[in-house]
């Protein structure tokens, strides 16, 4: 096992976005805006990318309900994740002209900036808020996304890929993570279990038996979006098949009837707080601190508190100490060097740990 290069002063740079978190799911429903029928979809918290596809597919049969896709423009709003799976799933359903409205590039948006792990059920909703049929809803989003997302792993430069993770805990496995969520001051919703088919099987590693500084560890694999190389090969497609990209802000939804497209996909994420009003989204601030991009590196690591994913644009080290409580209601942007500082130093003393005690 290579050993990461973990110092604090190798921080190339601290990242930050605000995961929009809404406690009832994703909102995915239409409604009439003066001429125009808008389909909202946003309010994914921290599982945008994991659930993209499969969202995108629900919103797009509200867009498209009793119109016929071939003599229909479509138009929109956001350029994130959410924004650009769903305009090529419009474009892949026969939708004439696709037009993306956005006030940043692609390379600027929040998704930009995420981790980049499939989490399909990171911070989707509160296990009390969600309605009982949410559930069986989030699945089948999950299901499709992973099926999207599994094409992509067959293409050149890999803008997705499948990556060994070790998840250190002190206690075994499956006790940890039931205590890991019993600690959860917030209540988010779990779900995960129901994809256990999809997953890689775990292998738990006791005492004894691995290199690293914790009791156990589970070994097993996980979905790795490297988000660079994806928004590139999403953008690309986007436009091969004739859409546009058009850089504009809205500021209320009336700003919409100045659209020449009858139909709006809505998906500007967190933005739809000001946009539209909706106080129901609750920011949940992720910070992300930057290590250089390290050749030889293909595992990940994940801890009570630290999470440590390797992509081609450089390894991320995201700390959180407050365990599922981080960041909550929090839409500070501005980068904490102390944090990421945190997080490295942490990551550093496992990968001491890893150097001092060879296989």
């Amino acid at each position: 096992m290579q050993i990461i290069e973990a110092h604090e002063d190798r921080i190339a740079r601290v990242t930050v976005c605000t995961r929009p978190f809404r406690a009832q799911g994703p909102r995915i429903e239409a409604e009439q805006v003066g001429d125009k029928l808008v389909v909202h979809h946003y309010g994914h918290g921290g599982s945008g990318w994991s659930l993209s596809w499969g969202s995108g597919a629900r919103a797009l049969a509200l867009a498209l309900a009793g119109r016929d896709p071939s003599l229909t423009d479509i138009a929109v709003i956001g350029c994130g994740a959410i924004g650009l799976t769903s305009a090529i799933l419009a474009q892949q359903a026969g939708v004439r002209s696709v037009t993306i409205y956005a006030k940043h590039e692609p390379t600027e948006t929040r998704s930009f900036r995420a981790t980049g792990a499939w989490t399909p059920d990171s911070r989707v909703a509160l296990a009390t808020a969600a309605h009982p049929a949410f559930a069986d809803e989030w699945e089948r989003m999950a299901r499709t996304s992973w099926s999207h997302f599994d094409t992509l792993l067959r293409l050149p430069g890999s803008p997705v890929q499948m990556q060994t993770r070790y998840i250190l805990s002190h206690l075994p496995p499956d006790l940890a993570e039931r205590e890991k969520h019993a600690a959860d001051p917030i209540g988010f919703a779990l779900y995960n279990p129901r994809l256990h088919d999809l997953a890689i099987p775990n292998q738990d590693l006791a005492p004894g038996t691995h290199r690293f500084p914790s009791a156990w560890v589970r070994r097993n694999a996980n979905l790795i979006f490297h988000v660079t190389e994806l928004v590139q090969h999403l953008t690309g497609e986007f436009e091969r098949h004739g859409g546009k990209l058009v850089l504009r802000e809205f500021h209320t939804p009336a700003d919409l009837a100045q659209l020449p497209q009858p139909v709006v996909l809505h998906s500007t994420g967190y933005g739809a707080r000001s946009l539209f009003g909706d106080q129901s989204l609750t920011p949940v601030r992720g910070q992300i601190g930057w290590l250089p991009a390290q050749s030889g590196i293909d595992y990940s690591l994940y801890t009570e508190n630290l999470n440590v994913v390797p992509r081609r644009d450089g390894i991320v080290v995201q700390i959180a100490q407050q365990g599922e409580a981080s960041g909550w209601n929090r839409d500070d942007e501005r980068p904490n060097q102390e944090e990421a500082r945190a997080g490295v130093a942490q990551l550093r003393s496992i990968m001491e740990h890893l150097a001092t005690n060879p296989a």
